[in-house]
C-alpha cells in the first residue's frame, strides 16, 4: 500500500505500502476486512506492552498471536527481535521484502496481514517511511523477525485507519519478517525484456483525454512525471458514480491480470485539491499484489498493457466510502494518474 498501506505511507501498510505512501500508502490500501469488532471500554483490564501479548512461529509464516490483556496505550514504540536471522544487516538505502502483520492491541483482533493478502511487500530504509519504521529497521538484518508495540497515532496518524478497524486511540503490535534484499529496479538495456517497460516512465502510443478528466500537468514531456491536475471545467463528481477509466500512453507489454503483483508509479488527487494527497513518482514505485490495494485500482488497472500510463477516477464505494484517511475527505471521490511499469 498493499498496502498496504499504502502501500498505509501512514500506512501504503505498504503500504501496510509505506507510511504516506506502505507498506502498506494509506490512500491505496484498502478497506482490508478486520476480523470483527469488539467493544472495549478504557475499565477493562489492560497489561503494559509485550505482557498483554506472546507472538510465535517462524519468519515467513503467519504468527501465532496469544492475547492475554488488552494492551495499555504505550506512550513511545518499543521494539524487540524474536527470530534472529542470519543475514547480512540492512543496510541503509536497503529495499527489503518484508511480510507485515498488524494486530489491533484494544480491540485484540488482527487488522492487516500480508500473508492473508498472499504476497509479502517491499519497503525502503530510507528514514522517510516514519519513525515507527525506521526504529523497526535500525540494526535488523535479513532473517529476523521483529516485532514493535506502538500506538495508533505513531503508525497512522490522528485518524487511525477505520477501514482496517484501527480507532484514533488504539494500542498496535505491528510483526514485521525481513525476509530479503530485493533486487534494483530493472533499467533500460538490450538484455532487458521486451515485455518489462523502464521504470522512468511509460512508453507507448498517445491516447486522447477524455472531457470527463482533469487536465494533467507535467513536470516535461507527454511521458514525464505529474505534478498537478487542473479540474478547472470538470463537474464535480457524483458520490455514486461509476468507475472512469482512460489509458492516455497505451503500453506495449502485456495485460494485467487479476491476483498479479504490480509496480507503478501514481499521483492522487481529490476534486478541486491543489496538492496531491500521497504520489510515488517522488519516492520509490508501489509494488504490491493488485488484491491488496483498493477496489478502485483492481477493477480498474485488470487488462491495462504494461507500460501503459493511465487515468482512473475512482468512486467512494471502490474507494474509501465514509470512512475519511489522510488527506481524503469521507466519501471522496479518488483521481489517479497511474504508470503501470511491471506486472508478475
Amino acid at each position: 500500500m498493499s498496502l498496504p498501506h499504502p502501500p498505509f505511507e501512514k500506512v501504503s501498510i505498504v503500504r501496510l505500502r509505506r507510511s504516506a505512501s506502505l507498506v502498506v500508502s494509506a490512500a491505496i490500501v484498502p478497506a482490508l476486512a478486520a476480523c470483527g469488532s469488539t467493544k472495549v471500554g478504557y475499565g477493562d483490564p489492560t497489561a503494559e506492552g509485550f505482557s498483554a501479548v506472546s507472538i510465535s512461529g517462524d519468519p515467513g509464516k503467519a504468527p501465532t498471536v496469544k492475547w492475554h490483556e488488552a494492551m495499555a496505550y504505550p506512550k513511545s514504540t518499543t521494539v524487540k527481535t524474536l527470530v534472529k536471522g542470519t543475514g547480512a544487516p540492512v543496510a541503509s538505502g536497503d529495499s527489503v521484502s518484508a511480510y507485515i502483520w498488524i494486530g489491533d492491541g484494544t480491540t485484540k483482533l488482527e487488522a492487516y496481514s500480508d500473508y492473508s493478502n498472499g504476497s509479502p511487500e517491499t519497503i525502503t530504509n530510507d528514514g522517510k517511511m516514519g519513525a515507527v519504521w525506521t526504529k523497526i529497521l535500525k540494526g535488523a538484518h535479513y532473517g529476523d523477525r521483529i516485532a514493535a508495540v506502538t500506538s495508533s497515532v505513531a503508525l497512522l496518524g490522528d485518524a487511525g485507519n477505520p477501514q482496517l478497524g484501527i480507532g484514533t486511540h488504539d494500542s498496535l503490535v505491528v510483526v514485521v519478517d525481513v525476509i530479503k534484499k530485493t533486487k534494483p529496479e530493472p533499467s533500460t538495456s538490450p538484455s532487458a525484456s521486451p515485455t518489462t517497460p523502464a521504470l522512468s516512465g511509460p512508453k507507448g502510443k498517445a491516447q486522447p483525454a477524455p472531457a470527463w478528466m482533469p487536465k494533467l500537468e507535467l513536470s516535461g514531456g507527454k511521458t514525464s512525471a505529474p505534478k498537478g491536475m487542473d479540474f478547472t471545467g470538470v463537474k464535480k463528481p457524483n458520490p455514486n458514480g461509476k468507475l472512469k477509466r482512460a489509458i492516455l500512453i497505451k503500453g506495449t507489454g502485456p495485460k494485467v491480470k487479476a491476483g498479479q503483483t504490480i509496480t507503478a508509479n501514481y499521483y492522487g488527487m481529490v476534486y478541486g485539491a491543489t496538492t496531491p494527497f500521497d504520489e510515488s513518482y517522488s519516492k520509490t514505485p508501489l509494488t504490491s499484489a493488485l488484491s491488496g490495494l483498493v477496489q478502485g485500482w483492481q477493477q480498474g488497472l485488470v487488462g491495462v498493457p504494461v507500460g501503459s500510463r493511465v487515468f482512473l477516477q475512482i468512486p467512494p464505494a471502490l474507494g474509501y466510502g465514509d470512512a475519511a484517511q489522510s488527506g481524503i475527505p469521507a466519501n471522496s471521490t479518488l483521481y489517479f494518474v497511474l504508470d503501470v511499469l511491471a506486472a508478475n
